[in-house]
């Protein structure tokens, strides 16, 4: 299809949908009915239209009326207490609704990272929910494992001690991790093999904003951003106790002990409640088991293809059946309270953290590359780190502060972070980040039909790496960004507008400071084209400032003395001359949601000009005199990139009967992201296309679950980058559901990896000494009170 005829359709497309719909309408009132997921009535529920600035409360029989209003669709926005709140769109035609408020329905609940608090149909840019019994069976050791076979969304691992989430080809410093809407402050970005300070066995949801979420949440989520929601501090007054407790064991093959548990209550006050929260778990894992050898058949050949010393037969042995220095201990929790009025409420919080865990791969290369030492000396050393996280937490909201405005919410977080990373019994390096972070937000009422938000978010960080590997120096780096959002329904159509600001100032003493700002806009419609069919377009111009790692790593530094990172077994150069980079990211899609049926496919194709990247030195290594082998010494460069893709996914719900019924889902993702130059060299660690498809049952309480993915080969590679080769992953989950007067338990069990199939993610540092684990079986029990 050439251009002139793709942008004429796109104009009769708009040109038909802004005259979709009746010329004239007949004013009846609206009225509906509010249900749990048990088919009983909500009393006392809030029902709004935030378009019209109107509001109603369902009765003892769950119904709410609205008066005199004209036929047409509208967004009903509903809220009830504990149960859930939803957001969804409705056809008014004088005909009584019925509506359904549970936590876990994927496509209705609010996406709580939006101020605006839109369900995923909503909004004009992607998003995703996991929630629920879905996210019990699916959770991982890490964010990025919990994720990793959402579509669009691949896994960056580093063995199972560390793991970061990849949206649509995009990592790092440009897909932002956020506990409750504000950053975790650790040291993740500073290096792939640094856990992020988010434990998915406390979450009870994790919302994935695909695309640039720039205006909400700055630079780093240039490429996307993912929230993971916990209760730590309750905002809302819980009846009498509530409570519960997950335990999950695995097998040999991950030798998972896990155990969570949480518990909130309240007191009555005479003008509101004060509630309180404790949650704690603990985790360990032993060294995996893997279907073969630690380090791939590529990595194996080009090594004795090099007559590399130290990889001879036997170390091969030792490198096989089990992936050693791969086992993790986690502990931590959180203790909050708050004060809850029909004003709104104010909390605080306290979190700790404490994580052990090994990076595989590394050992012997320890060994021959810092000591030179003989093949008796292999392997015993390794290299672990010991993280510590505390954070304090306030946070609130002000219903109704100023007239015209529906809330003020704030946040502030106060973070003191440190891991050092152990070479066998000695400290080798010690990375610190000590953080502020405040958030603003004031959404106000509709004027003249338009829903809006400022925002201020504001974080003063001082980060340090002592040791060994003190590659990036110590630095101060305060930022500062403004917001304002706009929306708008009228008729069939959607429309959003953004604006964002940003101020980085960025202090490394004696290696120099600098002052540098960005500025991003986005654009998003949604076209409802009737109750099922949607066509979500968005169009973001999105900036990122550098960070320190990728302007100052071994400044001062010459070739004779880098500093080398041994996680990535790379030396890095920072580039203080660095600029901006600027994504312009155009998102198009089509939606179609029934109560059996949800459809999506979404196009989307990102520019990123000065696009920051790693740059493989033409003089290729560096030598340090006590290394045996060198070490590709990579700098940070820029230049313009394209990134491209498709992703798809249908589930339907079929074969209903009184008790049970059968689903299906498919499901496909692809991204194709290469350097806009005459060369067109491909961008490195993107991932491979996947299809993927799942047949699934459910009769009264039980429910079963199988899912098949083909990931295909990773040919396309940057310099000096090995292929990956595809695999088939088959997953099954199976679920009973037990029911008693003042509880509920979920039992479950999971299979990953039933083929025992060699699964490499190219996206990772680690690909070629670090795979996945093999076939393994988790079991666990989930009990709520």
């Amino acid at each position: 299809m050439n251009k002139k005829y793709f942008k004429q359709s796109m104009v009769t497309l708009l040109m038909a949908g802004l005259f979709t719909g009746p010329l004239m309408a007949e004013a009846k009132n609206l009225t509906g009915v509010v249900l749990d997921d048990k088919g009983a009535p909500i009393a006392n529920a809030e029902v709004h239209l935030r378009a019209l600035n109107k509001k109603v409360v369902t009765d003892d029989n769950g119904k709410f009326t609205f008066e005199a209003l004209d036929e047409g669709r509208y967004v009903l926005d509903i809220e009830a207490a504990k149960i859930g709140h939803i957001n969804q769109s409705v056809r008014h035609d004088g005909s009584p609704l019925s509506l359904t408020v549970t936590h876990d329905n994927a496509k209705t609940i609010v996406v709580t990272g939006n101020p605006l608090e839109h369900s995923s149909l909503e909004m004009a840019s992607p998003a995703v929910v996991i929630a629920g019994d879905q996210l019990v069976k699916n959770r991982g050791t890490n964010i990025g494992e919990t994720l990793a076979e959402v579509p669009g969304i691949n896994l960056s691992s580093f063995g199972v001690g560390a793991g970061r989430p990849v949206i649509r080809g995009q990592q790092g410093n440009r897909v932002t991790v956020l506990s409750n809407n504000t950053s975790t402050q650790d040291a993740s970005n500073a290096s792939p093999d640094h856990w992020i300070a988010a434990e998915p066995l406390l979450a009870k949801r994790i919302e994935v904003l695909k695309g640039p979420a720039t205006l909400l949440y700055g630079g780093g989520a240039v490429g996307g951003a993912v929230n993971v929601v916990d209760n730590k501090i309750p905002t809302e007054t819980p009846d009498g106790i509530d409570g519960g407790l997950e335990v999950r064991l695995g097998d040999s093959a991950t030798g998972e002990r896990s155990v969570v548990g949480t518990l909130t209550s309240a007191v009555e006050l005479d003008s509101g409640s004060l509630a309180f929260h404790i949650d704690a778990f603990d985790s360990k894992t032993d060294p995996i088991e893997i279907p073969g050898f630690a380090e791939s058949l590529r990595l194996r050949e080009l090594e004795e293809a090099e007559g590399e010393a130290g990889h001879g037969e036997e170390e091969h042995e030792e490198g096989f059946g089990v992936l050693e220095n791969s086992d993790t201990d986690t502990q931590g929790g959180n203790i909050g309270f708050s004060y809850i009025t029909d004003n709104g409420y104010w909390g605080l919080s306290y979190t700790k953290f404490d994580r052990n865990y090994g990076l595989p791969g590394h050992a012997h290369e320890e060994e021959e590359e810092m000591h030179g030492a003989g093949e008796e000396e292999h392997g015993e050393e390794t290299i672990r780190l010991d993280l510590e996280q505390k954070r304090w937490d306030l946070k609130g909201q002000w219903n109704n502060p100023f007239e015209g405005f529906q809330n003020l919410k704030m946040s502030f977080v106060n973070t003191d972070y440190q891991h050092q990373e152990l070479e066998g019994e000695e400290i080798g390096t010690t990375f610190i980040n000590d953080a502020n972070e405040l958030r603003l937000e004031l959404v106000h009422e509709a004027w003249s039909g338009w829903q809006g938000a400022f925002g201020l978010q504001y974080s003063d960080g001082d980060f340090a790496a002592i040791g060994d590997e003190g590659f990036i120096p110590m630095s101060n780096t305060k930022k500062l960004g403004l917001f304002w959002l706009e929306e708008r329904d009228l008729g069939n159509w959607h429309t959003e507008l953004g604006l964002r600001f940003d101020r980085q100032e960025l202090d490394a003493g004696s290696f120099g400071s600098r002052d540098d700002t960005a500025f991003s806009f986005a654009a998003g419609l949604v076209w409802h084209i009737d109750g099922n069919w949607s066509l979500p377009m968005n169009f973001a111009r999105a900036q990122r400032l550098p960070q320190v790692e990728e302007l100052l790593s071994n400044a001062g530094n010459s070739e004779d003395n880098y500093v080398p990172h041994l996680a990535t077994l790379t030396i890095d150069v920072g580039n203080p001359n660095l600029d901006k980079e600027t994504a312009n990211n155009l998102d198009i899609g089509l939606r179609y949601h029934t109560d059996n049926l949800h459809a999506s496919v979404a196009v989307f194709h990102n520019r990123v000009n000065d696009f920051i990247y790693q740059e493989l030195l033409e003089e290729d290594h560096a030598a340090d005199p006590d290394h045996e082998h060198e070490l590709p010494i990579l700098q940070f460069a820029q230049q313009d990139a394209v990134f491209e893709g498709v992703e798809a996914e249908i589930d339907w719900v079929f074969a209903e009967m009184d008790s049970g019924y059968w689903k299906a889902g498919l499901f496909g993702d692809y991204t194709h992201a290469e350097f806009d130059n005459p060369t067109g060299a491909y961008i490195p660690r993107q991932p491979a296309k996947r299809f993927g498809a799942s047949l699934g049952f459910e009769r009264g309480d039980f429910s079963a679950n199988l899912k098949a993915i083909k990931v295909a080969k990773q040919d396309k590679l940057a310099h000096e980058e090995l292929a990956t080769d595809g695999y088939d992953l088959l997953n099954l989950d199976l679920g009973y559901n037990l029911y008693f007067d003042n509880a509920e338990a979920l039992l479950f069990l999971r299979g990953q990896n039933l083929l025992d199939e060699e699964i490499r993610d190219h996206a990772s540092f680690l690909k070629d000494r670090a795979p996945r684990a093999g076939r393994s079986i988790t079991a666990g029990i989930r009990v709520l009170f």
